[in-house]
């Protein structure tokens, strides 16, 4: 059996990092970001099913889905109805 220094030194290193201040933060956000699209995209848009069948044709559908709901994002961004995240405070994370 062989250890693997380099391993074991990245090992280290991501989880100092995932440890930091700002790992946690970035955990904090990252864990609602993309649950919360899918519910979006589910209940508000009422996407329930994909129309084809095969995983080439859904990739490509889902592509396509996903383009447009980030131009009507970009859209609203530009008229004001959504504003820049610029993620939490550090009062906030306390």
């Amino acid at each position: 059996m062989k250890i693997n220094e380099r391993w074991e030194e990245l090992k280290e290193e991501s989880n100092a990092n995932i440890q930091s201040e700002e790992g946690i933060l970035k955990r904090q956000t990252r864990s609602i970001q993309t649950e919360g699209h899918f519910g979006d995209i589910k209940e508000n848009e009422s996407f329930r099913r994909f129309n084809y069948r095969s995983k080439e044709k859904v990739y490509k559908e889902f592509m396509l889905y996903a383009i447009g709901r980030n131009i009507l994002k970009y859209h609203r961004f530009l008229h004001g109805e959504i504003k820049k995240y610029e993620g939490k405070k550090a009062q906030e994370a306390a």
